[in-house]
């Protein structure tokens, strides 16, 4: 818990405004931004058809260097695979540092099939060797989970930013398997048996070293969560395979619907009027929709244009369209997705639910969320509680003061006389936030192109975090043992695709890689952002040679146009920043285990920290300005807009604190004492509304049913997670403020990432917090003054 987690809030001025931790494959992605009022729609994770309980554009500035550092090369696993099926099926050159993206659909299921019967056999063979000590067991069987997570994580990214429905069905049809071997490697008695007599061999266990220790706790506590405790072949045990299996499938399910029915939905506008309000930029990506659809003489000026519920044209739509009837349309199916005909989510929510709760009970849970916390800081569902209810409290007044103020702006400046809906919150919250800094949302991307948010952005990291981010189109890397060095070119799964080397500053030394997908494809590709493990760092205990951590930034930024780059928003300028976080922590760690190199065995209501840590920096002067670049004149932003932007971190942050609580209540209540038989979800959903929704409540919202953070991603009774990062990431940030110089800021710079981002989930996050912050827990004060709640 924080140090006050029950808070005394400030008075405030008169005049202001996955996997469970050790859970072996590493298919852990640390991307899902929260729902803010104007954000990314929530995207489907890699995670998506695993339950809970078993996951675990052309750029004009920036240097272009051909070939790099040698890389080492891979240990390859025990004959897993020939090379001759490797050279069939490309999915299984999991022995290559980087993956063969051109995979053919039909291949993925005879592949995987292959793989996970090799692993079942080898793991069931080396089942019986298992010694109390690390070589002879989680050392026995690295082999097997590594080459799980790079087979099975490619084809879950792949379907994430390619999808086909050759490839759904595929993924579809394999994960039954997946979750067969991962449960025979849970489950497995001996492996158990042997790693608690290794915990309990004092001498043994503390030979280990601090790292692998925690490995070992973590995975006999994933391991009791796998349910290894079950009789085996008992009807328990049966039908706890059985519940795997079905939520898999379930979360599948989700994921499609919400992907299938936002691309199912457009609407055709003819009469430019209805689209007053509406940027140049948004009628020409209308106008290109429109082509897309057929209609190849539709223009930006002329039309016709047709609006589709793709964040990067819902968004700005909500923001700026003056037709009020035309935004309650598009509001609707977007509140409504994925809850009608085949499509419909509905009956979907309750199954998962259902079958949640029943894993709890055959594991001897009250509630899901009892057995979620088992594995995050926060424990107990009480302390959770705690929490959203003091930020609650802190939030509530400040949010009411804000819906008055909104109010009386519509009333006095747009002609709005009746009540507010939720479809003009968006437009009026914009037009209040123009006519408090004079400048409209157009007018402030202009200064972010793309190409120079993404070089400045790099820069920060060099000059803060003391690394180097260059793009790469070949690689040298390490084959054979006498040194022989080739040089490579990595494959892409699109054009727009770019890698980059991320190399320490002073050393040179080669520390990751990462793959940038920025653009949106919304007809292959998941909304949001993320970032997913391509590669995990690993040291080879016998040669000691380096396989450096491999990531995949993912983006839905629009794409550039013949006549402009792609221009931001400042809002997708702090998403860049947010995922560039979580790759940050998974870049620069210098664990040498997999199980905890990077965000490999972080507690869940841990990992946002370093991501919502590099928000932080998109309000600063210096940065603003360093990061912005007028794409037409070359003049950085000026300080009136500046300051204007800065002043956004605490705009409307009343109603923004608001409706993240709201998303944490109804998660939590669904998955903690939860009566169906009392209550729908639904039900659930509007009782919490009445607390914190401060506009009038919409009967026909249906928002859980592509509410895919917690029904296809990994935050199920976890959702709370984003404000309990945000009060550590609030509190790191502090330790900067409180720098008295630029060099103080820099040496706290690179403390953060000996601590923080170097530990991965080596260390517990308490300790790491004590050798960064000098205290074990967080202050919550830090959170309440940078978000303008004090009282």
């Amino acid at each position: 818990m924080f140090s006050r987690v029950t808070v005394r809030i400030p008075s405030r001025p008169a005049v202001s405004r996955a996997l469970p931790a050790g859970v072996p494959t590493t298919l852990r992605t640390a991307a899902l931004r929260p729902l803010t009022t104007l954000t990314k729609e929530p995207r489907a994770s890699i995670w998506q058809g695993l339950p809970r309980i078993t996951q675990r554009g052309l750029l004009r500035r920036l240097p272009h260097v051909p070939t790099y550092a040698t890389l080492a090369q891979a240990k390859p696993p025990t004959l897993l695979v020939t090379q001759e099926e490797q050279a069939k099926y490309p999915v299984l050159a999991f022995t290559q540092e980087f993956p063969l993206f051109d995979i053919d659909p039909e291949t993925i299921v005879p592949a995987l099939q292959l793989l996970l019967g090799r692993i079942e056999t080898q793991f069931t063979q080396r089942a019986n060797e298992f010694q109390p000590n690390w070589e002879g067991t989680l050392g026995k069987i690295e082999d097997l989970e590594q080459a799980l997570e790079k087979a099975y994580g490619l084809v879950t990214h792949l379907n994430s930013v390619r999808n086909t429905p050759a490839l759904r069905q595929a993924l579809e049809t394999i994960q039954p398997h997946v979750v067969q071997t991962n449960l025979l490697m849970q489950q497995s008695k001996p492996l158990y048996d042997a790693l608690s007599q290794l915990r309990q061999d004092t001498q043994a266990y503390k030979a280990l070293g601090p790292i692998r220790q925690r490995v070992v706790t973590q995975r006999l506590q994933a391991m009791e969560l796998s349910g290894v405790g079950l009789t085996p072949e008992s009807p328990e045990h049966h039908r706890f395979t059985k519940v795997m299996q079905n939520l898999s499938a379930l979360s599948q399910r989700f994921s499609n619907h919400v992907l299938d029915a936002t691309k199912e939905f457009s609407l055709a506008v003819q009469d430019e009027k209805r689209l007053q309000g509406c940027s140049v930029q948004l009628r020409t990506m209308l106008a290109n929709n429109a082509r897309r659809q057929g209609h190849s003489e539709a223009t930006a000026d002329r039309g016709p244009w047709v609006i589709t519920l793709d964040y990067p044209v819902y968004g700005p739509f909500m923001m700026t369209c003056q037709d009020r009837d035309l935004r309650y349309e598009v509001y609707r199916a977007y509140v409504t997705r994925a809850s009608t005909n085949t499509l419909d989510n509905g009956p979907l929510l309750s199954e998962i639910l259902a079958l949640r709760q029943e894993l709890a009970s055959l594991l001897g849970y009250p509630s899901y969320a009892e057995l979620s916390l088992r594995s995050k800081m926060a424990g107990e569902v009480p302390t959770v509680q705690t929490l959203l209810e003091d930020l609650y409290q802190a939030a509530f007044p400040v949010a009411q003061q804000e819906v008055t103020t909104l109010s009386q702006f519509a009333r006095d400046h747009l002609g709005m006389t009746d009540s507010l809906q939720s479809w003009d919150v968006p437009f009026v919250s914009e037009q209040y936030r123009k006519h408090l800094s004079k400048f409209d949302e157009n007018e402030i991307s202009q200064y972010f192109p793309f190409p120079k948010v993404l070089a400045g952005m790099f820069q920060l990291a060099e000059e803060l975090f003391g690394i180097r981010v260059e793009r790469v189109t070949q690689v040298s890397t390490q084959v054979g043992s006498d040194g022989t060095v080739k040089t490579v070119t990595p494959a892409v799964w699109h054009p727009d695709v770019q890698l980059f080397r991320v190399q320490d500053s002073k050393t040179g030394e080669t520390l990751a890689y990462f793959y940038g997908d920025f653009y949106s494809r919304p007809e292959e590709k998941n909304g949001g952002a993320w970032m997913n493990i391509c590669t995990t760092r690993h040291v080879d205990p016998v040669t000691r040679s380096v396989r450096v951590p491999v990531a995949y930034l993912i983006c839905n930024q629009a794409p550039p146009m013949p006549d402009q780059p792609s221009l931001m928003k400042y809002r997708d300028v702090q998403t860049l920043f947010h995922e560039f976080g979580h790759c940050l922590q998974h870049m620069l760690t210098r664990v040498d285990i997999p199980q905890a190199s990077g965000l490999n065995g972080v507690e869940w209501d841990f990992i946002e920290v370093a991501s919502q840590f590099m928000e932080n920096f998109c309000y600063e002067t210096t940065w603003l300005q360093r990061l912005s670049e007028h794409y037409q004149t070359g003049q950085p932003m000026p300080l009136d807009m500046v300051h204007a932007l800065q002043k956004e971190r605490r705009f409307l942050q009343g109603l923004a604190t608001l409706r993240q609580l709201h998303f944490g209540m109804v998660d939590m209540a669904l998955h903690h004492q939860y009566d169906s038989k009392a209550e729908s979800p639904f039900e659930v959903d509007h009782r919490i509304a009445q607390r914190t929704q401060l506009f009038p409540q919409n009967d026909f919202n249906k928002f859980l049913c592509s509410f895919s953070h917690i029904f296809a991603g990994g935050y199920a009774a976890g959702y709370y997670s984003y404000k309990w990062s945000e009060v550590y990431s609030a509190d790191a940030y502090a330790a900067i403020e409180e720098a008295p110089n630029a060099e103080a800021r820099r040496q706290v710079c690179q403390h953060y990432r000996d601590t923080v981002l170097s530990l991965g989930g080596g260390t517990p996050p308490h300790q790491i917090w004590e050798a960064f912050r000098g205290r074990a827990t967080a202050d919550i004060s830090a959170l309440v003054r940078h978000c303008g709640l004090q009282q």
